[in-house]
């Protein structure tokens, strides 16, 4: 049409009809509350199939609750009764893919709990997360059996309290794992016990797993290994096994699982890493006691015949004296998470010619030989420190004896002692470095916005000035300082992000030299 314009032509309305392609749906439905979902389910007969699905998609159960049942996120016994529980999941359990289920306390009623295990349409889930109070295995067991041609992710959580665990107590016992789960990829498995031919028909039964974590894991086969097994409060064991577990039976040997490539350990170490010859990262955290050194002895062995490709270390709150034995006993580390003791330092520092990332920033402990790593390490892209006591002196020091990481850092956290924020933010501005945006400071200012203190201008007017009047106000020693230390970060060609205790800044890979 010759006459056609767009700026008097009324906006159409957008058809009602998109919402019935499922990926719009699914882009409009992550913005949406569960409630918002429910209500919208019920406007209009093509509403109510297109948003249905997503109302019952992910599903947690067990949550005690006060109010009446109007969300269907949440699955509570204390409301309208179990037989109109019984005929929603039966009506719509099938579309169930995420499905969380917490310990039943309070006033959650566990028989609804038993009507989700037992309800026969409820078998396409995708995500099964089951934190168990009391002994539950079979019933989960049917469960996980139920869904074994669709889980992804299994984590299954067994908790008991101290007093209530009889003597000699590993762990509950594992349920008849099912014989194959061809697309589990991540499996979790806490405060179970089980014997060795139990754990290696798991890992058969899981072609395609990815990650494994195991916390306070018993696994049981010989006599001398159940006494090494302690209890997690280090109770020694009596000699009993549990229950009528069979422990004789014929061990696959040679069997060693071609997918799992990270292993996580809770609370203890567990020697079956002659199973897991292709896994690349290991994990551990809630350590809180001091292992033996047998075992630590025995696991770094295993670790250095069984485990060639291994070079990912992460540790989180466990004892630091375990570390050093295990990276001396990797063939490679490049990329390492966790506590920073002098030891571990020193053992890191020995994987100098093929470290690439070291996030040591736990702000609890020091940072030892910062400066160190970045001298010695050619490889190193990504550098975290926590605190540390080095000074400008050395890192001046440090900068004329040249960094080996010079043509490859490319983000670097790093703690320098009484390094002010106002030389911070001069550094940065020589970098023309920006800020990242900073939820603190975002929140900072709407407050200052509903009060109605001062505009954003005048604010920042104020805080600019400010920053000025301490400039000129640096010694001749910060401002040498800032001169070496802004020229020589430019020359690091691909460092993108900074800090300096501040907070993040990025900048430009190839900032232009001052």
């Amino acid at each position: 049409m010759s006459g056609f314009n767009s700026a008097t032509t009324p906006p159409q309305p957008v058809s009602a009809k998109a919402l019935g392609i499922p990926e719009i749906t699914s882009l409009v439905g992550r913005h949406l509350s569960k409630t918002d979902l429910a209500n919208c389910a019920v406007v209009a007969h093509s509403w109510f199939h297109v948003f249905t699905p997503l109302v019952w998609k992910s599903i947690l159960a067990g949550r005690p609750s006060t109010r009446p049942y109007r969300d269907k996120n949440s699955y509570n016994g204390s409301h309208r009764g179990a037989i109109q529980h019984r005929l929603s999941l039966s009506k719509y359990g099938a579309l169930i893919r995420t499905l969380t289920i917490i310990p039943a306390t309070g006033r959650a009623a566990a028989s609804d709990l038993d009507l989700i295990f037992e309800c026969p349409v409820i078998d396409s889930l995708i995500q099964l997360t089951v934190n168990l109070e009391g002994g539950a295995s079979e019933v989960v067991g049917s469960i996980v059996r139920r869904n074994q041609n669709t889980l992804r992710l299994l984590k299954l959580v067994f908790q008991l309290e101290k007093r209530l665990r009889p003597p000699g107590w590993l762990g509950e016992q594992i349920f008849e794992f099912p014989r194959i789960a061809p697309c589990l990829q991540s499996l979790f498995l806490e405060y179970w016990c089980m014997s060795r031919q139990e754990l290696v028909l798991i890992l058969k039964g899981c072609p395609s797993l990815k990650l494994l974590s195991f916390g306070n894991i018993s696994i049981l086969d010989r006599q001398d290994e159940t006494d090494e097994q302690a209890s997690a409060d280090d109770t020694r064991h009596s000699g009993a096994q549990p229950g009528n577990r069979d422990f004789t039976g014929e061990i696959d040997e040679a069997f060693q699982h071609q997918s799992i490539e990270m292993f996580r350990m809770c609370s203890r170490l567990c020697p079956i890493l002659e199973y897991l010859p292709k896994v690349k990262l290991l994990e551990f955290y809630r350590f809180d006691r001091q292992i033996k050194g047998d075992e630590l002895v025995r696991f770094c062995d295993s670790m250095r015949t069984h485990c060639p490709d291994l070079q990912d270390v992460w540790a989180y709150g466990f004892e630091c004296s375990m570390l050093p034995p295990i990276l001396d006993s990797l063939p490679r580390l490049v990329h390492f998470r966790g506590s920073s003791d002098l030891p571990t330092v020193l053992s890191m520092l020995d994987h100098a010619l093929t470290l690439e990332t070291a996030d040591l920033s736990d702000y609890t402990e020091r940072t030892f030989f910062p400066l160190q790593f970045l001298e010695s390490c050619p490889r190193l892209r990504s550098f975290r420190t926590g605190h540390s006591l080095t000074t400008m002196d050395e890192v001046q020091h440090s900068l004329r004896r040249g960094w080996a990481c010079q043509s490859t850092l490319e983000e670097l956290r790093l703690s320098i002692f009484k390094l002010s924020p106002v030389l911070i933010e001069v550094i940065m501005r020589d970098l023309n470095a920006e800020r990242a945006p900073d939820s603190r400071q975002q929140r900072a200012a709407r407050q200052r916005a509903a009060r109605g203190d001062v505009t954003s201008e005048e604010y920042e007017h104020n805080k600019e000035q400010q920053l000025q009047d301490a400039i000129r106000l640096l010694s001749p020693t910060q401002q040498d300082f800032r001169q070496q230390f802004a020229s020589f970060l430019t020359t690091l060609d691909k460092l993108e992000r900074l800090n300096f205790g501040t907070g993040w800044y990025s900048l430009s890979p190839r900032s232009s030299p001052l």
